[in-house]
């Protein structure tokens, strides 16, 4: 993931709100920098990461999300698969708020070395 190209699709405004649980997240982010915060640290603590889209719901053009797997495999030698949806709200074709949800407790376990699927 280029983090740069990524938050490049948000707002100036936007807001991002994450669990708190994630290794790399203190749940809350604002404006740009707050956007490119959470996306290096994570790959900061990841060396691969990626997300197998199954299925995207649009409602107007405005409100997306976005169901699949997330994989991702942590420098420290854990890996996981988990199940994920994102809500992206949408203004002037940007991200003004990103919400994620998925199964962190995998995610917490992988971060201590654990392979979790």
């Amino acid at each position: 993931m280029d983090a740069p190209a990524v938050v490049s699709l948000f707002h100036p405004d936007a807001e991002i709100v994450t669990p708190k649980s994630l290794p790399w997240s203190t749940g809350h982010y604002s404006g740009l920098d707050g956007a490119m915060a959470y996306f290096t640290g994570a790959l900061a603590m990841l060396d691969d990461n990626r997300f197998d889209v199954e299925e995207i719901r649009v409602s107007g053009d405005d409100w997306a999300a976005a169901i699949g797997w997330w994989y991702g495999h942590f420098r420290s030698g854990g890996e996981f698969t988990v199940r994920f949806v994102h809500f992206w709200t949408l203004r002037d074709g940007k991200v003004i708020k990103g919400e994620g949800i998925s199964d962190t407790d995998g995610i917490v376990r992988a971060s201590r070395g654990e392979t979790v699927s």
